[in-house]
């Protein structure tokens, strides 16, 4: 295994002292003169820096700098002390994602934490909830932890948390996944979004379908969302289908998070009622999340109809079954595939690797119980 670069910059210091390059009482160089001399960010630098301070080899005055203690009469007790400490040794990785479900999360973190002990490294899980205090709070503290690299699944909105360009701007160790940031030259890996919604609106117009709506939460900016919103339009203009302005539901922000927590939604679901009785010609819906299939599954029942036998439905993500077709037909994510690599490109850039890397997953259709042919409703 690679030694980290803070330890590297931490065991060259050491070295210096050692060989009395660094005198007992003398200035060492700063963090900024460090990171520059190894190419590395200051978040880094100073992580080797705060270790030597840890054991009383150097001492930090605010202000001034760091100096070699006066008290300091050699390392080898404390190289044996972390040779001892196996700890000290594993690379920290900290994971901040907003949550997870038994339609999207669960195998994901599961396969990252998984693969992060192939590499013998520590993983520290932050859940944001959706909320960009926590997630700037979540990534201030793996830092603070030592985190050696972080992953990042950014929380939806059209202004990045500030934290994640400071990270990126100090050359420290980050992968985004599931979505990118315009702008930030980060490293992240994604489904093919777009092509999955494409997929999906064609495969509901090869059911005879010609009226499909399109329900979101708001995308305000968030680019896994446009994405799909792109897809959807692609696959009508490709098949030389007319796209109409009024089959997109776009009000359904707190719709799927308030029926979560239990709290009442009845004004919302009048409003996807209104929806669906003011485009009577729709029979199908490309719907962005699991959890609004299922409440648009609910609209429709209480309207006295039925999926698929008035409707069809396509979603992005279901909960995993084990006998017989999922309740409704969806984009699966590759969700191993996406923890896996974003270990394997994390720890690269922790061993040294500065390339912005990025990777667009494919994903499966999966049929479900929620699709049918037009001519099946017709029928009825």
């Amino acid at each position: 295994m690679n030694v980290p670069l803070y330890k590297q910059i931490y065991e060259s210091v050491l070295e210096q002292i050692n060989q009395g390059e660094l005198k007992q009482g003398g200035k060492i160089p700063s963090e900024k003169d460090l990171a520059e001399q190894f190419s590395v960010s200051r978040i880094t630098s100073k992580k080797a820096l705060d270790l030597l301070a840890q054991e009383n080899v150097i001492k930090r005055v605010q202000g001034k700098g760091s100096f070699v203690n006066e008290s300091y009469e050699g390392f080898a007790h404390s190289m044996d002390h972390m040779e001892n400490e196996g700890e000290e040794k594993l690379p920290l990785i900290g994971l901040v994602i907003s949550g997870f479900t038994d339609d999207y999360g669960a195998d994901l973190i599961k396969a990252i934490e998984g693969h992060a002990a192939r590499y013998q490294a520590q993983l520290l899980i932050k859940f944001t909830y959706e909320k960009k205090e926590k997630e700037k709070r979540a990534i201030k503290e793996l830092v603070q932890a030592g985190a050696d690299g972080i992953i990042i699944l950014p929380i939806h909105g059209e202004h990045y948390n500030p934290k994640i360009l400071e990270l990126v701007l100090n050359n420290f160790p980050i992968v985004l996944l599931d979505r990118y940031l315009r702008g930030i030259p980060a490293s992240y890996i994604s489904t093919d979004n777009t092509r999955a919604a494409k997929e999906a609106t064609e495969y509901l117009m090869s059911l005879g379908h010609q009226h499909i709506a399109y329900i979101t939460p708001s995308y305000d900016g968030t680019t896994v969302l446009e994405d799909r919103m792109k897809g959807y339009q692609l696959a009508h203009s490709q098949q030389y289908m007319q796209l109409y302005p009024h089959n997109f539901f776009v009000n359904a922000t707190d719709l799927a998070y308030q029926m979560n927590q239990g709290a009442g939604v009845d004004k919302e679901i009048e409003e996807m009622k209104q929806f669906i009785r003011f485009n009577p010609e729709v029979t199908a819906f490309i719907v962005c999340q699991h959890s609004l299939a299922k409440i648009l599954a609910y609209v429709i029942q209480s309207m006295k109809k039925s999926v698929p036998e008035d409707y069809s439905i396509i979603c992005f993500d279901s909960p995993r079954t084990f006998n017989g077709k999922p309740t409704f037909t969806h984009i699966a994510q590759r969700e191993k595939e996406m923890g896996a690599k974003a270990v394997n490109l994390l720890m690269a850039q922790i061993n040294g690797a500065s390339e912005v890397v990025t990777e667009v997953l494919d994903f499966d259709l999966v049929e479900g119980l929620s699709t049918a042919p037009l001519r099946k409703r017709v029928k009825n």
